[in-house]
């Protein structure tokens, strides 16, 4: 008994002397799966994220590149990229970067018509794990050289054969006065009449547009164009929709019987 209570004990005792000689993996070559993944992931960095353009005007254009790299140890791709709204336009460089490589994603920003303190955003899709979506945004005042009062013309419901007129006054606000160079409209049920300067110290013009008679039924989206010899603003457009219907005829009464 005493024979076999040695020889486990001996055994048990080179077990722990082989424990305790083993020398220990360093820290960073124990790296847990999931850290491992990741320091082998592509990871995008981008010098900024936010452009603020400042001040511009109505119709006016503002560009900007944001410059981003790859920061990882794959290959960062660039899978989508999309803008909030038609305004904005965004393009990269290059849509895929090997590890410390750099590109840009030149945006642009169209005022249109436009007014205040805007904000729009771009979305940028990779397949960085730990950042797969990077918002960039774009922010500024815009300001207006001229006043357009209504900004558009509803007419409404009009009855085919009918036809509409409204009016549609232009003042400046940025400046000391401008002058109308041009009127066009893109609708040939569109007319517009000569403008007229504005009486007193409301300097500006109005603007009698006319509408109809249609010639068949349909939604109406039509766009004015006034040409200025503004500095900023060289075009101011004037939306006009609505829709042209069949008349409702009365129904006819029942013979009598």
């Amino acid at each position: 008994m005493c024979k076999y209570m040695r020889i486990c004990a001996s055994g048990i005792l080179l077990a722990l002397l082989a424990l305790l000689t083993a020398t220990p993996a360093p820290a960073e070559e124990r790296l847990a799966p999931a850290e491992d993944d990741a320091a082998r992931a592509p990871r995008v960095e981008f010098d900024e994220t936010t452009f603020d353009f400042g001040t511009m005007y109505q119709q006016e254009d503002v560009s900007h590149s944001f410059v981003f790299r790859n920061a990882g140890a794959a290959d960062l791709k660039i899978e989508k990229v999309r803008s909030t709204c038609g305004c904005t336009a965004a393009l990269p460089d290059k849509r895929q970067l090997a590890p410390g490589e750099e590109a840009s994603i030149k945006t642009t920003f169209r005022s249109g018509s436009m007014r205040n303190r805007v904000t729009k955003h771009v979305y940028v899709d990779t397949n960085d794990p730990a950042q797969p979506r990077v918002t960039l945004t774009i922010t500024g005042e815009i300001k207006a050289e001229v006043q357009i009062s209504p900004r558009g013309i509803y007419i409404g419901k009009l009855d085919l054969g009918e036809k509409m007129y409204r009016t549609v006054e232009l003042t400046p606000i940025d400046v000391a006065d401008f002058r109308i160079l041009e009127v066009s409209a893109n609708h040939p049920e569109v007319r517009v009449d000569k403008p007229v300067r504005l009486e007193g110290d409301n300097r500006g013009y109005r603007l009698t547009v006319h509408f109809g008679p249609a010639k068949e039924p349909g939604r109406v989206s039509a766009k004015i164009t006034v040409r200025t010899d503004l500095p900023h603003t060289k075009e101011l457009h004037i939306s006009v929709y609505g829709k042209v219907v069949e008349p409702e005829r009365s129904a006819k009464p029942a013979d009598a019987q």
